[in-house]
């Protein structure tokens, strides 16, 4: 499914005599501004920043209406944040979208639309775009959650999937698992790019030693299992947090992100007795974040629905040797994490399976060394940064 590589990347020379290649000017429509760095804005940031050398690279995304509290960081791309008067069924209320894509093409600052899906902000700036205007879908995951919402949408979504050039999928479980791609006939449209992770980014990012020492006095020897990701029904982190009161041992639960549960799972771990076992940092810098992942000795995502179909930040835990707990959601989740080879996989929302899980891993040294080397080798050999951006320009040049 792969496109063969091109090795005619974009760029500014060509030999004398022939045409110059045309100047790549894609647009991208993200979710949301990042941070914070949840899954799409994750890795739409890391897309971005990879392709920026090779090319003039727009993101165009809604502003959530509260601002995050990490500063945001300069961007190598050109960054156009669209108001958004709240969310519904997670989608940004951002009139203002469609009209800010439409002038970028009609300006010339794009002639490449690359939508990330599900958005349907994304899927009516798709069917907006001018008929020889080429546009490729990321499909990050099916719309599991909201059936009658869903209803509604459906043929908006199964419009645009019949409009674009492309759809591009990470894994073959991607494809494999998705009602929604089964419908519209795309599968002469598949790309499998596999998601890329920026590991000289975070290699090269110190640990910050207050951090480290703050979660060594919290932690006082105990086994640390990490989460991060946003506080949303869909992760899990409920039954996740109810694991933590059944384990055997006495490890400690530190968990990363933000969310509408977060109050909610706070009061719940304090009504489970488990107010110093259960640490909850909310939204960090990477810095910080790298911190934790360097630091701790599993990392755990519960995430009980298919909205949950790969998990960065798994994958960014495994680049650093941590062994991994994940739930069998028949999807990218578990073509990344491989039961009884890089992860334990037990059934979603089982919170007993969870507990003896988590206790298999912590009780065993040799066998969270065996499962770390195995998901640092695997990840780091398979999801490089490098390979998405080649594979991304090389099917861009296609369409061109």
């Amino acid at each position: 499914m792969k496109l063969p590589q091109d090795q005619d990347l974009v760029t500014n020379s060509h030999p004398p005599g022939e045409t110059a290649p045309t100047v790549l000017l894609p647009l991208h429509i993200g979710k949301f501004v990042p941070p914070p760095f949840a899954g799409i804005e994750s890795h739409v940031d890391t897309l971005l920043r990879s392709l920026t050398p090779q090319v003039d690279a727009t993101l165009v995304a809604s502003e959530l209406p509260t601002r995050s509290p990490v500063p945001r960081e300069p961007t190598p791309y050109r960054l156009l944040a669209c108001p958004s008067y709240g969310t519904v069924a997670s989608v940004a209320v951002s009139p203002s979208l469609r009209g800010v894509v439409k002038r970028e093409f009609n300006e010339g600052r794009a002639n490449l639309l690359h939508v990330h899906a599900p958005n349907p902000w994304g899927d009516l700036a798709a069917l907006d775009s001018h008929i020889d205007t080429p546009v490729v879908m990321t499909w990050h995951s099916d719309v599991v959650r909201k059936p009658a919402l869903f209803k509604l949408y459906s043929r908006i979504q199964q419009k645009a999937l019949r409009r674009v050039d492309r759809v591009v999928i990470f894994t073959p479980k991607h494809f494999e698992s998705s009602a929604q791609l089964h419908v519209a006939d795309v599968e002469h449209k598949l790309v499998e790019i596999s998601i890329g992770i920026d590991f000289g980014r975070l290699d090269s990012t110190a640990s910050v030693p207050e951090v480290e020492a703050s979660l060594d006095q919290w932690a006082q020897g105990r086994p640390i299992a990490l989460s991060v990701g946003r506080q949303v029904p869909y992760k899990g982190y409920r039954h996740l947090i109810r694991a933590m009161s059944m384990l055997r041992g006495d490890a400690v639960l530190l968990m990363i992100g933000t969310g509408p549960l977060g109050s909610a799972l706070k009061r719940e771990a304090a009504e489970l007795g488990l107010g110093d076992r259960v640490r909850f940092l909310g939204e960090v810098d990477l810095p910080t974040l790298v911190t934790a992942l360097r630091r701790c000795d599993i990392f755990c995502l519960p995430s009980i629905e298919r909205s949950e179909s790969f998990g960065i930040a798994s994958a960014e835990a495994m680049a650093y040797g941590k062994p991994t707990v994940v739930c069998e959601l028949n999807n990218g989740v578990n073509y990344l994490n491989r039961h009884r080879e890089t992860s334990l996989v037990t059934p979603p929302r089982d919170e007993r399976a969870l507990a003896d899980a988590i206790d298999q891993l912590v009780d065993n040294a040799a066998l969270r060394r065996q499962f770390g080397e195995a998901a640092r080798a695997w990840v780091r050999t398979t999801f490089s940064v490098e390979q998405m951006r080649d594979d991304t320009l090389a099917m861009y040049r296609s369409l061109m």
